[in-house]
């Protein structure tokens, strides 16, 4: 019996050296492929370990560019470590082979960006701009580009051109402007309309450079900056105008703090005037809660229950608080900020009626001075009982601050920690002015 294959198994003869070459051909370039991609791989691999490795090993980078002579990478990661150990032969070196990465990748902006930088270390400042600008031209959204290109133009002395590319760098990345300020501030001789009228030209820019002359202390400049914008800038930019406003509160300087807030609040008429309490009577419409800075700030709590009553000391609304605090209540939600002239006397006056008012320490109306928080004066306290309208009336004399704030509040009780308060009390008719000035038909005259 015959044995045989199957049918689909075909046996080719290799009688010839030729065909075996022609199996072994595809075998040998497989096999050189292979060795020069795990070398290209390799090469990559270790480029990249060398860079982030806590000591930089020249000679693996070395090693890595020869195992992958057309890898930019390889070339950019050599530069980067020769770089490290800094020598103006090593300089040399760096540029050298940031270009070699330039040359393999030309459309890659980072490796323009490094050759740039290189460049400039290595005494070539016209071949670093050249440089930076083509790295700016392929990323001109990025900002890291822009940066380095605006400080070697700054270092050149291109104030103009730089600080367009700065300005345009902090843009694209916030945490910059500081920097950006900081730079102009220097380059200028802190010059404040040199860098506003050179360096500051769009609106938004000219805003935050009035926020950082707070933080440098040149306060009267700030708001005058801001000032220079036209009332559409700043209606476009209430959110700046609100830092601006915060930093020169934060800084205690309140009266440029009230001009700023005028432009940035929506209901202008609800803001004091300099040395003016504004709705000391109540009559203008307030909603409760509420919380102005250059306005009434009145809060609700269930130990002191605020609102606005509709019998006043002469008729029309008042303040009424309804107190149920069996435990401590050291703080009333219910002050006004006012701007004042430093070191100058005031006087201050105002209505209260009680009900059922029961406390060691019943409530009082302080004046502190918003600078430094220590108190200027305190009224006499509201009558306990029941009892009718009341005048109360003081005089005091501000400090070197701008600013006052007139707090609704109370003493510490002379015995025990814990000091109920019980009943109510209505407060009508403040009025604020400098000590000297009569009232004449609600009207101020000396």
């Amino acid at each position: 019996m015959s044995r045989s294959g199957p049918a689909a198994v075909k046996t080719i003869p290799l009688g010839s050296s030729v065909a075996r070459l022609f199996l072994i051909v595809p075998l040998l370039c497989a096999a050189t492929w292979g060795w020069f991609s795990a070398r290209w791989y390799l090469a990559n691999v270790i480029s990249e370990v060398v860079t982030t490795a806590d000591s930089p090993n020249v000679d693996l980078a070395r090693m890595a560019a020869r195992w992958g002579p057309e890898d930019p990478f390889t070339h950019w990661c050599l530069g980067v470590v020769t770089q490290t150990q800094f020598s103006a032969t090593n300089a040399q070196a760096t540029v050298q082979q940031f270009e070699f990465a330039v040359r393999l990748s030309p459309n890659d902006f980072r490796y323009w960006d490094e050759l740039g930088r290189a460049l400039e270390v290595s005494g070539n400042p016209d071949g670093a701009e050249k440089a930076l600008r083509r790295s700016v031209d392929l990323a001109p959204n990025y900002y890291y580009p822009r940066w380095h290109l605006g400080n070697l133009l700054l270092r050149e002395g291109k104030f103009e051109e730089a600080f367009s590319d700065l300005f345009r760098a902090a843009a694209a990345n916030d945490e910059l402007w500081p920097q950006v300020f900081n730079l102009a501030w220097q380059a200028y001789d802190q010059d404040v309309d040199r860098i506003a009228n050179d360096a500051c030209k769009q609106p938004s820019v000219r805003a935050m450079f009035s926020i950082y002359l707070v933080g440098v202390k040149k306060y009267a400049d700030a708001v005058r900056l801001w000032k220079t914008l036209s009332p559409w800038d700043r209606s476009q930019l209430v959110s700046r105008g609100l830092e601006l406003r915060n930093a020169l509160i934060a800084a205690k300087q309140f009266r440029g703090a009230l001009d700023i807030t005028r432009d940035v609040e929506p209901n202008a008429s609800g803001i004091s005037d300099p040395e003016k309490l504004v709705n000391g009577g109540f009559e203008s419409a307030l909603a409760l809660p509420t919380s102005q800075f250059f306005g009434w700030t009145i809060g609700t709590t269930g130990q002191a229950q605020m609102s606005i009553d509709g019998s006043g000391h002469n008729s029309g609304h008042s303040l009424k608080i309804v107190f149920n605090a069996p435990n401590k209540l050291d703080r009333l939600n219910v002050l006004q900020t006012i701007v004042v002239q430093p070191n100058t006397q005031y006087h201050l006056e105002y209505f209260v009626r009680t009900e059922k008012l029961n406390s060691a320490s019943p409530p009082v109306v302080m004046v502190v001075d918003a600078g430094d928080g220590n108190p200027l004066a305190v009224s006499e306290a509201a009558s306990p009982g029941t009892n009718d309208w009341k005048k109360i009336s003081f005089d005091f004399t501000t400090k070197n601050s701008d600013g006052i704030t007139m707090v609704i509040g109370r003493l510490p009780c002379s015995v025990g920690d814990i000091c109920p308060l019980f009943g109510t009390a209505w407060y009508d008719d403040f009025v604020f002015q400098r000590s000297g000035v009569a009232r004449t038909n609600g009207r101020e005259a000396r």
